[in-house]
């Protein structure tokens, strides 16, 4: 079975629900839903729906991030497998906007960040083998998704497999491109001298 776990905001982000529509009563797959409501971090959410989870496989999915239905598939055929291989990774990630910049943004981190460095933002959608879980997440307000990777890098480096991952660019065209990437790049120093991610969240935020 494939579990897909989905970190909802309370209906303001949807977009995942396009990689949903022929899945919902699909004999091999459960999706899980978790809301602010039940918990209020995402790592909280995710832990929450990995521990209601059953499948062999398990895709956290973005709320704002649409896959097609042949990686759903490619996932469920994976999670079927009697002696499949334990991996962990993510889809190529693009912008629904064709700004250079996001473009740009795509391309580090398909490439630099997945790629090279073995760090899959859960905008990529994250799937991983269950054998990999060994322990909950930090409870982080940010960057949960890097230590997330850490932690499944000591077993292998990421598989980014060939199906887009459409993210929503909201957040940057409600900002400003140039803002959000100016702000994104403040986030990750902040993580790197190990501020408290609750400042980094509240900066996140605004």
């Amino acid at each position: 079975m494939l579990s897909i776990v989905i970190p909802t905001d309370n209906g303001e982000s949807t977009f995942f629900q396009d990689s949903l529509v022929e899945f919902w009563k699909h004999p091999e797959v459960e999706i899980i839903l978790v809301n602010t409501s039940e918990a209020s971090t995402r790592a909280e959410r995710l832990n929450l729906g990995f521990h209601k989870s059953r499948g062999e496989m398990i895709l956290f999915h973005h709320p704002r991030t649409k896959l097609p239905k042949g990686a759903l598939d490619h996932l469920i055929k994976i999670s079927c497998q009697k002696d499949k291989q334990i991996i962990w990774g993510g889809f190529i990630h693009q912008f629904d906007d064709q700004h250079f910049l996001l473009r740009f943004i795509s391309w580090y981190s398909n490439v630099v960040r997945v790629k090279w460095r073995g760090i899959v933002y859960l905008d990529h959608c994250i799937f991983f083998d269950r054998r990999l879980w060994k322990t909950d997440m930090s409870l982080l307000y940010l960057f949960e998704d890097t230590e997330l990777s850490q932690k499944f890098r000591k077993n292998s480096h990421p598989v980014l497999l060939p199906y887009q991952a459409i993210t929503s660019a909201h957040r940057f065209k409600k900002k400003g491109i140039l803002k959000q990437s100016l702000l994104n790049q403040i986030l990750k120093l902040g993580y790197f001298l190990k501020i408290p991610s609750s400042f980094l969240f509240s900066l996140y935020q605004r």
